[in-house]
């Protein structure tokens, strides 16, 4: 096990390194620099005031050497100061990460929670009528785009239940419940979309199963039916959703983008939304390469996972 992990975390450096790469060109292919957009469409500024501030804010160096220079303080830990507000961007990042991290929690407990049921059901009673009305649900969540999603949910709540039509963002340790309340929204924007394909997939994988020459031995033995899906089926058809699920949770980072910004989250979505528009590179190169690390570390997890629900599996 020790093995594996120590292969998979330096499996993981040059994942990271082309992801700074990407990260860092991206940013500095977008027309205009933070300079050009503090001034404006001010004219009262001379090209050497124009060349201080570029000096200034390192942009009059080659690419290359920014890119080691921000390189450099990545590998000491040091993500800088955003060029914007002079905050230590560890900081900012530090801040965001904990609502983004809260809402793809949240998105996948309620994906979860609706769809392993569901497809469980779905595939137990195969082609039956809450079956077929199950699929259809889910080919319809899959086919409402997020930002549409959610914003008929806020004016249907603004309009029906006003209690519920908190915007303003407070921590959970702040208080709970009004945390919850500003987060269920959100949450569910997401977690939909997410419930729709582990539905599809729990219902695959469970038909797979079905199907096995244990269970109709189980259940020859006289297993109770419940026992014999949530201990002998269930488990053994999580693997295929364990792992969808693992590789949804960055999508699900990309998707709190849109969703952060439509309900005004002050999380990673809306944070990097922010700097791009006021160039603040190194705000950005840094969330992209944290948001890429904890995608891999999430996936690292998952795999690991399989161990805990199949221990026939092991590492080496």
């Amino acid at each position: 096990m020790r093995t594996y992990i120590i292969s998979r975390l330096l499996l993981a450096i040059p994942t990271l390194f082309g992801v700074s790469v990407v990260a860092f060109l991206t940013i500095h292919l977008i027309p205009g620099n933070i300079v050009e957009v503090m001034l404006g469409t001010r004219t009262d500024v001379t090209p050497q005031q124009i060349a201080e501030l570029n000096t200034l804010y390192g942009i009059s160096t080659p690419l290359w050497q920014q890119y080691l220079i921000w390189a450099d303080h990545v590998i000491h830990a040091d993500l800088g100061f955003s060029l914007r507000t002079g905050v230590p961007v560890t900081t900012l990042l530090g801040s965001a990460l904990g609502v983004t991290a809260e809402l793809t929690v949240l998105a996948v407990g309620i994906g979860m929670l609706i769809a392993v049921p569901a497809g469980v059901w779905s595939a137990v009673g195969r082609n039956s009528v809450g079956d077929v009305a199950g699929r259809l649900l889910s080919l319809l969540a899959l086919s409402i785009p997020a930002f549409w999603l959610g914003t008929l949910l806020i004016l249907a709540v603004s309009i029906y239940m006003p209690w519920l039509s908190s915007f303003t963002f407070v921590p959970f340790l702040q208080n709970p419940a009004r945390n919850m309340q500003t987060m269920l929204l959100p949450a569910c924007t997401l977690g939909l979309g997410l419930a729709a394909i582990i539905l599809r997939m729990t219902r695959a994988a469970m038909l797979e199963v079905l199907r096995k020459d244990y269970l109709r031995t189980a259940r020859a033995k006289g297993l109770g039916r419940a026992r014999m899906l949530a201990k002998h089926a269930l488990r053994n058809a999580l693997l295929p959703v364990i792992t969808i699920v693992g590789l949804q949770i960055g999508y699900l980072v990309g998707g709190a983008v849109v969703i952060e910004n439509v309900f005004t989250l002050p999380g990673v979505g809306r944070l990097v939304v922010q700097a791009i528009e006021q160039r603040d590179y190194p705000l950005v190169q840094s969330v992209v390469f944290a948001v890429a690390a904890l995608v891999i570390l999430v996936n690292l997890l998952v795999d690991l996972c399989y161990a805990w629900v199949d221990p026939r599996i092991r590492y080496s």
